[in-house]
């Protein structure tokens, strides 16, 4: 028997249906010689810490880093359930073969070997690949399945981003939390391979638009008039090869045009050019999440979700894609998607397709059909099944995806420009005009909208952005020749200011995240890093809902801000590679390498394990800049450890004292009192206070004596003098005094 694995319900089943198998199962689908079962997204996870060494849900910084020597999963407890159906498939006897058809992508492949290899499969696999999920694409994809290894550098690039992103996380977070919590900072500082430097995009953009001060400018205005019509120009002026259209007072604005009053003038120079603008390319993934956040506001993550469920009702094709372009076996294809939309719902797109008709064959050419561009999957387009009953989002992003497509079919669309220079008394003041020659593809995907500059300026953005005052406009021009001479009917000087740097949309963010190389200063670097983004169409949205779901980043509006936590951590983080675009973008180009076959895992695992290890020593020997300690609260007392002042303070609901560092500053005291300052819980042993960690484990913040076990008193440390801990063995009735400065470690009792 042939078992197949789908990564949804929804998909195993549309896989069942076009192979011919009947029946609606719980978990399974069988008949002809076939089994269909399915995932229900992830069903297996990575081990925290704590599942290597229990000692290890403490969060320490002589703990650091964690590095497993090998990677160890378990099942996840809310998904156990479907993990035990899909591994007892695979197990079965009479199951020889096994087919992944997961997504086709790098985390559907992560999906099913995590599942394959904690079963303790061996059997052979087969990979079913498709960018569709009509019966005709699966039937064509199951006729052409490929042996599971032929995809060994997906698997590799999906268990190797899994596991990067596991190490720097764990370790980063654990450590720079740690820094934040002994300089008062409260809560978890999350830091993440790719998560860190998006936020850190956000926070240099806010940084730089609260340091901005607007500069005022003036400029002037001049209306001439011939007898074919009037016209404006704004003055300007070259010197040294720079182009000058700016006063910096309003009089030498004025002067200027007091000087000129009373002259005529003649036009200088005509220069009328055409300008052509191909179509659009079609849709990758983020294309479309940018479209959909400046047209309809959606976030990133709803338009992934909008196109997963066209996707899955067999309308789109796969939505995670990283291409722009169609391959020429597609192209094959398009009359079989043109009828689609002609049978579909959308009535306003017929007067499109019957043009198409009485001008077919339409060749798209190299823009659009270019196989070398195409990888994985082409780029997005509608299917061949016609769209019936959709509404609300769902009908716009599937119009937005079926007008780019047809207007790849449109010639450009042309515009005459024309631009004027008119002299007074040697003096040149500028003109521009445009007419719409065809409107070409334009009409069938007309672009978004533009608001009107005047509606701008009576609405300024409440985020402080202050409009450009001095934009120059395309107007109706007359009629002109060279060397024709026109009155001056007056001048307008014009007062401005310069724009604050404009808050980040998530548009705006996950372009800056694709072409994360622009933020990268080393010119060498900005070109090895093109087209090497932070994170993958995918990720991206993942990860901007990340940073909005850890306080991060809020949402204001149209604009993604930081927080003052955010702000903090990214000021705080020593190590300016984890924040930085131009790592993250190496290691996601190195991933796409390991992708293709160029590049081995295990060294990209050797670089990832020599960051963390280079990156926590950083760490541990460095500050946080950027939040202090707060000295807030009643005194209650000196620290029993460096004699510093002990202030009460309450957050969440919690009352504890925490030492305000005044003599040391890396001094972590802090326990839980009451409004009075007396501890919660006094030593067994020195009856100093004691502090409960998150593992439950109860220690005295003054002899560091964990309480409960009987545990004997520790002593300073020989070699350095600072106070150890006392750490149970595995022997019963041993015990290990260890310093976390200098390592040193000694074992008393039995």
């Amino acid at each position: 028997m042939r078992l197949i694995v789908a990564e949804k319900p929804s998909m195993g089943r549309a896989i069942a249906q076009a192979l011919g198998l009947s029946g609606s199962g719980r978990n399974a689908i069988t008949g002809q010689g076939l089994a269909v079962t399915w995932c229900v997204g992830h069903l297996v996870e990575a081990l925290q810490p704590e599942g290597y060494d229990p000692a290890l849900k403490s969060w320490r910084m002589e703990a650091l880093p964690i590095v497993p020597e090998a990677f160890r999963y378990a099942a996840i407890e809310r998904t156990k359930d479907q993990y035990e159906t899909v591994a007892g498939w695979l197990n079965r006897a009479e199951v020889t073969e096994v087919v992944n058809a997961t997504d086709a992508g790098r985390e559907g492949e992560l999906i099913f070997d995590l599942v394959y290899r904690l079963s303790g499969c061996t059997k052979p696999v087969k990979r079913l690949w498709t960018s569709s999920l009509t019966e005709e694409a699966i039937r064509e994809a199951f006729g052409k399945l490929k042996p599971g290894e032929a995809y060994a550098g997906l698997r590799d690039a999906a268990r190797s981003r899994q596991e990067s992103d596991w190490l720097v996380g764990i370790n980063a977070t654990r450590a720079q939390t740690l820094l934040m919590r002994r300089a008062g900072g409260e809560g978890v500082y999350s830091v993440g391979r790719v998560q860190t430097p998006t936020l850190a995009i956000l926070v240099n953009r806010e940084l730089e638009l609260r340091d901005f001060k607007p500069q005022t400018f003036w400029v002037l205005w001049a209306k001439f008039q011939v007898p074919e019509g009037t016209w404006k120009g704004k003055w300007q002026q070259i010197a040294d090869g720079e182009t000058v259209e700016r006063f910096k007072s309003e009089a030498e604005a004025k002067a200027l045009a007091e000087k000129l009053t009373g002259h005529g003038a003649k036009v200088a120079s005509v220069q009328a050019k055409t300008e052509k603008k191909a179509p659009e390319l079609l849709y990758d993934l983020t294309a479309l999440q940018k479209a959909g956040n400046q047209r309809f506001g959606w976030s990133a993550e709803r338009t992934l979700e909008i196109a997963q469920s066209l996707y899955e009702k067999k309308l789109l094709s796969y939505p995670r894609t990283a291409s722009r372009h169609l391959t020429k076996a597609d192209v094959a294809k398009a009359p079989r998607w043109i009828k689609a939309l002609a049978d579909g719902q959308f009535n306003e797109l017929e007067p499109f397709i019957q043009d198409l008709r009485k001008r077919w064959p339409v060749s798209l050419g190299k823009r659009f059909v270019d196989d070398s561009q195409v990888e994985d999957h082409s780029a997005l387009v509608p299917t061949e099944v016609p769209a019936q009953g959709l509404h609300g989002d769902e009908a716009a992003l599937y119009l937005l995806v079926a007008r780019r497509f047809l207007a790849a079919h449109w010639p450009d669309r042309i515009v005459a420009r024309t631009t004027v220079l008119t002299e007074i008394e040697g003096e040149a003041f500028k003109a521009t005009g445009a007419v719409m020659k065809q409107l070409g593809w334009a009409e069938v995907d007309p672009p978004q909208r533009k608001a009107p500059k005047e509606a701008k300026a009576k609405d300024p953005d409440p985020e402080g952005e202050a409009p450009e005052e001095d934009d120059e406009e395309d107007q109706g021009l007359p009629p002109l020749k060279k060397g024709q001479a026109a009155e001056v009917l007056g001048f307008d000087p014009k007062e401005g200011k310069t724009s604050a740097p404009k808050r980040l949309s998530e548009a705006d963010l996950l372009g800056a995240m694709q072409g994360a190389g622009r933020f990268v200063d080393d010119e060498a670097l900005k070109g090895a890093l093109k087209d090497r983004g932070l994170g993958t169409p995918a990720t991206r949205a993942a990860i901007i809902e990340t940073l909005l779901q850890r306080g991060y980043a809020e949402r204001k509006r149209t604009a993604l801000v930081p927080t003052e936590k955010g702000i903090a951590l990214i000021q705080s983080i020593p190590d300016e590679r984890i924040k930085s675009p131009q790592l993250t973008g190496e290691w996601e180009a190195k991933l796409e390498s390991m992708r293709r076959g160029e590049a081995q895992r295990d060294g990209f695992m050797d670089e990832i394990k020599g960051f963390v290890r280079d990156l926590i020593q950083t760490l541990r020997s460095s500050a946080p800049k950027g939040v202090k300690r707060p000295v807030t609260g009643p005194e209650i007392g000196a620290c029993p450890r460096c004699a510093s002042t002990l202030r009460l303070r309450t957050w969440e609901g919690r009352t504890y004292a925490r030492c305000d560092g005044s003599k040391d500053s890396d001094c972590p005291v802090a326990f839980d009192c009451d409004e009075q300052g007396a501890p919660a819980i006094r030593c067994e042993a020195c009856q100093g206070p004691v502090r409960e960690e998150k593992s439950g484990r109860k220690v005295c913040v003054a002899c560091n004596r964990e309480q409960g076990l009987n545990a004997p008193l520790p002593t300073p440390c020989p070699t350095c003098g600072e106070a150890r801990r006392v750490i149970p063995s595995t022997r019963k009735g041993q015990w290990f005094i260890r310093c976390s400065e200098c390592g040193v470690s000694e074992a008393v009792g039995a």
